[in-house]
């Protein structure tokens, strides 16, 4: 049974807890605490209503049990997991929310709370009581082969290292699997693959490749992106063998962009990779930790063997063994790290899991590994109400903040970044007219994410841009537009609309960032690579940790880094249970 789907076997095994300690836990105030039965409550989740029933005896909360919710496949079902037990097992609502998953867990205690108050508990006491405290242990565990993160580099790593033959322990820092992939829309771009052959789509490696070299301006590693191509369609029947269900369709990057190379999960999002490969590695024997973040790495003599981590109730945990993998994500959630490696991120909103924090990296450094960072990230520009700046609906004029057009504006989604790395800001202004004015814009400039007037001098005085260069820039654009050829910046003519036609608008594009550029360096083997160009015993790296030899300024596009960090999670799994 999946781990995150257990509504019935949590109201079996929560009712066993509460009846361990119906008769050993002290009572909230006393024998009245509560009006014996079961009551029911609503909350508000992260994707909708999230619905309880608790049952109480006139002393004890004794059953909590999830009867509705929508939350998120591996995330909010974390919260739907633990906290229930811990409000049992401490007869108390003072339990923390569930790192990674506050909005959940937040709607989950909300709706847990009415239930109570219906049921005639005194909601402020039971917030006040304490938990009942567990005394913290010191604890030594041996192995082969310890991984240290559960996305898709970690979970790739502990499948190849136990199909090799290899004990393996994985530890996550948070209470689920899944790191940024399982917040992805799950697509992993392969080439040559069965299902690309199904669909009659003519693909090969070696034009793979090349796209990815040329993309990366070859700043990449071409041996890197050799094995990411030419093993992506093996890659891809590798995770079917392992239990994920693919689309049996394919995705285009973008028009400009062919063939179709993005894959999905059937389930459509990036737990349709996560959830199989963490029943299988379970199913093969992966011991794993969860809401156990590593610490620090352990050396003997120069090599690595083995870390140390803590958990929830302050564990001291050691854990040795003959290699650590690094798969700990990137490092968007640490703004010091952001400073030094990636100042041209600038002001951005991220939707990177929290536990990207750059701990690998960290702990990378404190053993004397190298770095490759490039400055960049997965950054999207887009207007945050209109969502405009997604995908190939935003085709009018864009500006810089000076005023100045930039690019063809039809052109791939993450090109724009590219372009706006080498202005050096990290917003720009996307320019209409009423021709293409509708709620969406409105409701943009109602929220401040957008402004309107009557003229283009106006606009740009709203906009902080110098009213004559605005209108030299719309200016040249009307007079290309009328041409039906773009001069400046080649966009097809169709797109190539004049923007003539009072009222003018003028939508804020703010930077998305999905996950940093950069990390360790390590070799085609993952193993982590010092100052001094040497190997790092017993250390290897794979996935947004170590991803600076394979991507560089742009993005290459939705399934990139998914396809990167399998290629390289197996890598470093097999060359480490080797050791």
């Amino acid at each position: 049974m999946k781990r995150f789907y257990k509504l019935f076997s949590l109201l079996f095994v929560l009712t066993l807890v509460a009846a361990v300690f119906a008769g050993c836990s002290p009572t909230v105030e006393d024998s009245s605490m509560f009006t014996p039965g079961r009551y029911t409550g609503e909350g508000r989740g992260h994707e909708g209503a999230i619905v309880v029933e608790v049952e109480v005896d006139s002393e004890a909360i004794l059953s909590i049990v999830v009867l509705e919710h929508q939350e998120s496949y591996g995330i909010g079902d974390a919260a739907i997991d633990i906290i229930p037990e811990r409000i049992i097992q401490g007869q108390t609502l003072k339990v923390d929310t569930i790192a990674g998953a506050t909005v959940s867990s937040l709607g989950l205690l909300d709706a847990i709370e009415k239930a109570l108050t219906e049921a005639g508990g005194d909601i402020e006491a039971l917030k006040l009581r304490d938990p009942i405290e567990t005394d913290s242990q010191i604890v030594s565990l041996e192995t082969d082969v310890i991984i240290v993160g559960g996305g898709m580099a970690g979970l790739a790593a502990a499948l190849e290292a136990r199909d090799h033959g290899a004990e393996v322990i994985l530890v996550e820092k948070l209470p689920f699997l899944g790191g940024s992939t399982i917040r992805s829309g799950g697509k992993i771009l392969a080439a040559d693959t069965s299902i690309q052959a199904a669909l009659g789509i003519e693909d090969n490696a070696t034009d793979f490749a090349k796209f990815l070299m040329e993309v990366g301006e070859y700043e990449v590693d071409e041996d890197f992106i050799n094995l990411i191509a030419y093993k992506s369609a093996e890659n891809i029947e590798w995770l079917i063998s392992n239990g994920v269900e693919f689309a049996q369709d394919i995705e285009p990057l973008h028009s400009y962009r062919s063939p179709s190379r993005g894959h999905y999960a059937a389930m459509d999002s990036g737990a349709g990779f996560i959830i199989p490969m963490e029943e299988k590695a379970i199913e093969m024997g992966v011991q794993i930790l969860y809401s156990t973040p590593a610490t620090e790495l352990i050396q003997d003599n120069g090599r690595v063997i083995g870390i140390k981590a803590t958990n929830d109730n302050d564990d001291d945990i050691t854990i040795t063994g003959k290699a650590v993998i690094l798969a700990t994500g990137g490092f968007s959630r640490n703004p010091d790290l952001i400073e030094e490696y990636f100042p041209l991120a600038g002001n951005f909103v991220t939707n990177v899991g929290e536990g990207n924090t750059g701990d690998g990296i960290l702990m990378g450094l404190s053993v004397g590994a190298d770095t490759v960072m490039p400055n960049a990230g997965i950054d999207l520009m887009m207007n945050f109400i209109t969502y405009h700046g997604y995908g190939e609906e935003a085709t009018e004029l864009f500006v810089t903040p000076d005023g100045e057009r930039f690019m063809d504006e039809r052109d791939f989604h993450f090109r724009r970044t590219r372009i706006l790395y080498d202005y050096e800001v990290d917003n720009f202004w996307y320019i209409i007219d009423q021709k293409s004015y509708d709620n969406r814009v409105g409701a943009a400039i109602e929220a401040g994410m957008a402004h309107e007037a009557d003229t283009i001098e106006e606009l740009a005085e709203k906009i902080n841009i110098d009213p004559a260069v605005l209108k030299a820039t719309i200016d040249r654009y009307n007079e290309l537009s009328n041409l039906g050829e773009d001069l400046d910046f080649n966009k097809p003519a169709q797109y190539m609309v004049p923007i003539n036609e009072a009222k003018y608008y003028a939508l804020a594009m703010m930077k998305s960032n999905s996950g940093t550029h950069g990390g360790l360096k390590i070799n085609i083997d993952a193993q982590v690579i010092n100052t001094e160009g040497n190997v790092i015993p017993g250390l290897y790296a794979a996935g947004e940790v170590a991803c600076g030899q394979m991507i560089y300024r742009e993005y290459p596009g939705s399934g990139t880094a998914l396809i990167s960090f399998l290629t390289f999670g197996r890598q470093a799994g097999a060359a480490a249970a080797l050791e």
